[in-house]
């Protein structure tokens, strides 16, 4: 992964989802998440998800009966926003960063808007994926379905 890739898909988002909860089609509109064009991109924010719910960086704002949130990726990857049915599935669950989350976003001074890439932050992100299994070398943890 480029450094200007791995800003657009990871360090940018996640400086985003710091200050305010967002959902998947709202921090990924630029790839075009929404009108369901590209298939790489929604499965990119799939994977974006699943990475950080992995590694409890962050959570979705849940509905009472989606109690978990690889239901929620799951009921996303069925739902691929290219109409409006779709398009509310990915705008019902917002994305947010929980305390561990928070916290590396300080740890690497991120508070602060740049569209430099932080080596420290790249560094903590991608070691804490290869912990858990879900590095940048894997992808499509919960394949889209269309």
């Amino acid at each position: 992964m480029t450094d200007r890739e791995f800003w657009e898909w990871y360090q940018d988002p996640i400086t985003d989802i710091y200050y305010e909860d967002l959902s998947l089609t709202g921090l990924f509109a630029r790839f075009e998440i929404f009108p369901g064009r590209n298939k790489e991109n929604i499965q990119g924010a799939l994977d974006f998800a699943y990475r950080l719910v992995k590694c409890s960086l962050a959570k979705f704002d849940v509905l009472p009966e989606d109690d978990h949130p690889y239901l929620i990726i799951d009921k996303l990857s069925k739902n691929i926003p290219v109409d409006s049915k779709g398009l509310g599935v990915w705008e019902t669950y917002q994305f947010y960063l929980i305390e561990k989350g928070m916290a590396l976003v300080e740890e690497c001074n991120l508070k602060e808007e740049t569209e430099e890439v932080s080596p420290l932050f790249k560094a903590k992100l991608t070691a804490m994926f290869e912990e858990h299994g879900v590095g940048f070398d894997k992808k499509a943890f919960v394949p889209i379905q269309y």
